[in-house]
Formats: C-alpha cells, sequence, structure tokens
C-alpha cells in the first residue's frame, strides 16, 4: 500500500522529538523502503546516545577505524551530537572518530564528560558547519590555546560554552591573541577563568564581532566582583543579554549597578545572593512621569545561589521590585522569573507576595487579551501595560502602593 511522500511527512509531524520517540521512529523507517527513505533523515538528527545505543551508533556511524577504507552514508545526517549521557561507554579516540565522521553537517556538539581530550580538537576544527559548541560537561583541563585556535576555523559558530572545571590557564607568560568566530552571538564563561584568560579577552575587547550580544559567567570559583565589572564595562555596547550566577567570590551587593555597566541590557538573570535593596541604583527624584529615563530591561530572571553570607535586613525582596516598577524605573518589564529558592514564597513574606499577586488580579483579563503580559512559569507576574498606570490611579492601586512602602519601612 502505497502512501504520497507528503502523507508521511504530516504522521512524523505528530511525533515529539526526543528519547521516547526514537524508538518509534525506529519502527516507522521498518516498513517499507519508502518510509525508510522519509524517516531515516528524522531518525538520525539528533539521535538520543546512552548504553548500549551508544555503541550501535558508533558501530553504524564508524564501521572501520579507517573512513577511508568503509564510510557510513547515514554519518552526513546526523547534525545534532549530543554525548552528554555518555560516561563509561566511551573514549576520548570514539569522540574524535565520530567528530571527524559527522563534520560534514554537524551543527551542534555536546562534549561528553570523561572523554574529551586533545585529540578531538583537530577533529571539531574541521565541523565548518557547526553553530553550538558545548563544553560544560568536559571534567579534564581544556587548552585555551587549542579551543582559540579551534572556534576561529568556525565561521558558523554562534554559541561557546565553557566547561565548569577549576584547571588553571596554562597560556604561560605570553598573552593570547583571542580571536573569536564572526557570527559569535553567545558566550558562557565558566570554569578557572579569573586570570590570564580574562586578562586577555579585558585587553582585546574589540576582537569580539558585532554579533556578540549574550553574555553568561557562571560557576567561576575564583571569579570577583571587579573582575565582573571590568568585562561587563568592557562589553558595555554590545551586550543586550547577561547572566551571572554561582559566583562564590562576589559578596552581597557588589553588582547592584549592572544596569549602569551595560545600559542597553535588555535580559538579566542573576543571583540575589549579589544584590541588595539598592539593586537599580534609581536615581533620586526619578518619578513615573520620566518614563523616557527608564531602563530598557524587559526579561529579570532571579536565582539563587545558596551563599549564606547573605544580610537579611537589606536582602533584595519583593517590595523593592514593586517598587522599582511602580515608579516605572522597570517600567519596560514583560517577563519575570522567580526561583523558588528564593524564598519569596515564604510565610513570614506573603503580604509583599500577595501584593504582587493582587495586581495581578486586577489587570490580569486585559493585560492577557492585550499582550501585555508574558509567562514563564512565573511566581510572580509583572504588568508592562498602560493599564498599570490607569490602575495606580485609582483608590484601590494608591492604597496598595502605601502599603507595599508601609513593608519596607518595617
Amino acid at each position: 500500500m502505497h502512501l504520497p511522500d507528503e502523507l508521511l511527512l504530516e504522521i512524523l509531524s505528530y511525533m515529539p522529538r526526543g528519547a521516547q520517540s526514537q524508538s518509534t521512529l525506529a519502527s516507522f523507517c521498518l516498513v517499507s523502503r519508502q518510509w525508510y527513505d522519509v524517516g531515516i533523515r528524522r531518525l538520525y538528527d539528533s539521535p538520543y546516545l546512552e548504553g548500549k545505543h551508544f555503541e550501535l551508533f558508533v558501530r553504524t556511524i564508524c564501521p572501520s577505524i579507517n573512513a577511508h577504507i568503509r564510510k557510513s552514508e547515514l554519518a552526513g545526517l546526523v547534525k545534532m551530537l549530543d554525548l552528554s549521557h555518555i560516561v563509561h561507554q566511551g573514549n576520548k579516540a570514539i569522540t574524535a572518530r565520530l567528530l571527524g565522521r559527522t563534520k560534514n553537517n554537524l551543527e551542534v556538539f555536546i562534549a561528553p564528560q570523561a572523554s574529551f581530550a586533545i585529540n578531538c580538537w583537530a577533529a571539531l576544527s574541521k565541523c565548518t558547519k557547526l553553530q553550538i559548541l558545548n563544553l560544560t560537561l568536559v571534567s579534564e583541563c581544556i587548552s585555551y590555546q587549542a579551543l582559540n585556535q579551534t572556534v576561529r576555523q568556525l565561521p558558523e559558530l554562534t554559541e561557546i560554552y565553557l566547561p565548569r572545571c577549576s584547571n588553571g590557564y596554562d597560556g604561560g607568560s605570553m598573552s593570547m591573541n583571542v580571536k573569536w568566530p564572526p557570527m559569535l552571538r553567545h558566550l558562557q564563561l565558566s570554569g578557572h577563568v579569573h586570570e590570564k584568560f580574562l586578562g586577555d579577552i579585558n585587553r582585546q575587547p574589540n576582537s569580539f564581532p558585532p554579533t556578540m550580544t549574550s553574555l553568561s559567567i557562571s560557576h567561576c570559583p575564583r571569579l570577583g566582583a571587579a573582575d565582573v565589572q571590568n568585562l561587563l564595562r568592557n562589553l558595555s555596547n554590545k551586550l543586550l543579554h547577561v547572566e551571572l550566577r554561582d559566583l562564590p567570590y562576589v559578596k552581597q551587593g557588589r553588582l547592584n549597578n549592572v544596569m549602569e555597566w551595560v545600559p542597553d541590557l535588555k535580559s538579566l538573570t542573576i543571583a540575589i545572593d549579589y544584590i541588595d535593596v539598592n539593586f537599580g541604583s534609581m536615581p533620586q527624584g526619578f518619578s513615573p512621569d520620566m518614563w523616557e529615563h527608564a531602563k530598557p530591561l524587559e526579561s529579570l530572571t532571579l536565582v539563587t545561589s545558596g551563599s549564606r553570607d547573605v544580610d537579611g535586613q537589606t536582602s533584595f525582596m519583593p517590595v523593592d521590585l514593586f517598587e522599582l516598577m511602580d515608579q516605572r524605573f522597570l517600567g519596560r518589564l514583560r517577563y519575570i522569573a522567580v526561583a523558588k529558592s528564593t524564598g519569596w514564597q515564604r510565610e513570614e513574606e506573603g503580604a509583599e507576595v500577595d501584593a504582587l499577586e493582587l495586581l495581578l488580579e486586577q489587570l490580569d483579563q486585559e493585560n492577557w487579551q492585550k499582550r501585555r503580559w508574558h509567562y514563564k512559569g512565573l511566581e510572580v507576574p509583572v504588568d508592562c501595560g498602560i493599564g498599570y498606570r490607569f490602575w495606580c490611579q485609582t483608590a484601590q492601586g494608591k492604597m496598595m502602593r502605601s502599603r507595599l512602602r508601609m513593608l519596607r519601612q518595617q
């Protein structure tokens, strides 16, 4: 029984991508030669690899050690090579071999924890269509020189994630000429980047391409607030999105002025351990009428790094966030997410959270219809619409604002 290819593709569109549908896709390909031709690309596009499945995948993609002896036509179908679930099944030689076989069309590579080493850099440098390089899980010390030499040969690379390991920078006494890919958009700095490597980056801010708009700094055990400030200031004319979390050396309140260091910032993810009641640096005399001077921040995500060196009396609280919104200093916020680990849902702070929730109850229907609010699984909603200003002038709005100010004074 023959079905047009268009109908088979329609059937495939209803199959969710992921590990759960992989066996279903394999069965789909076994129905007939036509079904195989239609479904095989989807099956090998981004395979889920773990356990015995990884061993079978390696034997399929690498039927022989030497590629010139026996090649696999399926190797060219792989666009995403995710080895994050591989721990004991692979080795460094196999990782390098897989990169060498899939180099023609590989777009995303997530390195394994224990089987990525120096012999993989040469094969990685030949993946000229690579767009995302994720080394987050790599546990061995990487060579920043090898990383620099590799990424400059990947013209389509847009995202780089450095490993979280805390090994030292092996740059020696000579500075490194850092050169980033011409299409780089996002860089995640992690691990041991507080010494010469960060110094080389700060000395060459122009090496970042104009497309570089997003920076994440996390899991850096020795990085201080001054290092973060210097880097953000050097890249202030480029950055629109910043993430700052899991930085043990950064103390409370040291990152209050992050929006001053990056004046065009539109998206910020920050741990409340690094900010306090002075976050935002709202100038004296700022009023809701000064709308044109409001910060351009549109998205704010608040998390916590679990620091114990935090003064509860000066911690950044829901009432402080509401005050920034109430004065329209953050009047352009459209998204907000607050992690449960911040403790904003505890009983003793329930009044402050309830006040923000009451604001949602008053404007929910109007703002949902007019797309002024956006939700990301939030505990605390944010209004960014004109309706908020009208609500503030009502008796109920004025009472709520007065209540919040009293909470802060207490």
